[in-house]
């Protein structure tokens, strides 16, 4: 299924809406999400579980922004699912394996906080800190030439 019928068919199904927002939102989602990956800098190492969880919202947010710069937001009871479903597919083939490594960090995120006899091991927050870093570069390149007037953070 090429992109368009995808959007198509989430639109359809009200997994997705129509979203305009102006930069000064996108701003401040992507500082959002620069703050949540500062703490989760201060926190490895003492609190893997919590840096864990801060790394994995802030990949959220990136999400998001990359959503609502081509006018997209989430609008089901899987937000967080088709959020990075579709934030790989607007990026581009390129990032499939990416996103799908994103996607078993949002099961193992939901394991966590709904079974929470379920813990994040140092080598899960390991590897969750370095697929961010390679996503915040992807998607940070992808955002300049999208909408070169954001304000991108360089590294975490």
């Amino acid at each position: 299924m090429n992109l368009k019928s995808l959007l198509n068919n989430l639109l359809r199904e009200g997994k997705l809406k129509k979203q305009n927002v102006d930069i000064s939102y996108l701003d401040n989602l992507l500082a959002a999400a620069k703050r949540n990956f500062g703490a989760a800098v201060l926190l490895k190492d003492k609190a893997d579980e919590a840096a864990f969880k801060l790394v994995y919202d802030g990949l959220l947010q990136i999400g998001r922004v990359i959503l609502l710069v081509n006018g997209f937001r989430p609008a089901d009871r899987e937000q967080h699912k088709t959020t990075f479903t579709v934030a790989g597919e607007l990026l581009g083939e390129a990032y499939h394996e990416l996103i799908a490594k994103i996607q078993k960090f949002r099961i193992k995120r939901n394991d966590c906080i709904y079974e929470p006899k379920i813990l994040i091991s140092k080598v899960e927050t390991e590897a969750i800190f370095k697929t961010s870093h390679e996503f915040w570069h992807k998607a940070r390149s992808y955002l300049e030439k999208k909408i070169p007037q954001l304000k991108l953070f360089k590294d975490f």
